[in-house]
């Protein structure tokens, strides 16, 4: 149990530093490649690490489940524990990224962030599964002290993440 937000934030800056280098990739003149210009291969190989994350992190949750708030025995429970991880904590690894993008950190510096720290939102959201009070209070904590960095930071984050939500998926904001 004590292995589960190591194992966490490794699986998950692996994944997604990979995630990264392929959003930033040919990118041109963009801060990140639009999904619309990827390529067949390029799709394929984001829903392999994303099905791969997805498959980690169940099978994590399958076996430290104990550990955490939810009920033992019920398959619902590891899949309640994935579910939340994994989305919750890419909003959280999302916004970081936006984050890092509207600051103007260079890419190699993004790189390095997301394959040594872009695990860490995963980790939070498990962490604040997990049964001591005091690792949910130190999760939730380190999560809203972050989010209040960011968001001082970054010049009106809400709609800096809309923009880069937008050019994510491929708006207005893409030149051809």
């Amino acid at each position: 149990m004590r292995w589960q937000l190591p194992l966490v934030w490794l699986i998950g800056s692996a994944v997604t530093g990979t995630i990264a280098v392929l959003f930033t990739h040919d990118r041109g003149t963009l801060p990140v490649k639009p999904l619309l210009l990827f390529s067949t291969q390029e799709m394929l190989t984001l829903a392999v690490l994303v099905g791969a994350f997805v498959l980690a992190m169940f099978a994590l949750g399958w076996r430290t489940i104990d550990a955490t708030w939810l009920r033992r025995g019920d398959l619902r429970s590891p899949i309640l524990w994935t579910a939340a991880v994994c989305a919750v904590g890419g909003v959280g690894w999302g916004f970081a990224g936006v984050a890092t993008f509207a600051l103007g950190f260079s890419l190699t510096t993004q790189l390095v962030l997301a394959y040594t720290c872009g695990g860490l939102p995963f980790a939070l959201v498990a962490g604040m599964l997990l049964r001591p009070v005091a690792v949910n209070a130190a999760a939730t904590l380190v999560t809203g002290f972050a989010l209040l960095i960011g968001a001082l930071l970054v010049d009106a984050p809400i709609q800096t993440t809309i923009l880069y939500l937008q050019l994510l998926v491929g708006g207005p904001f893409i030149a051809t």
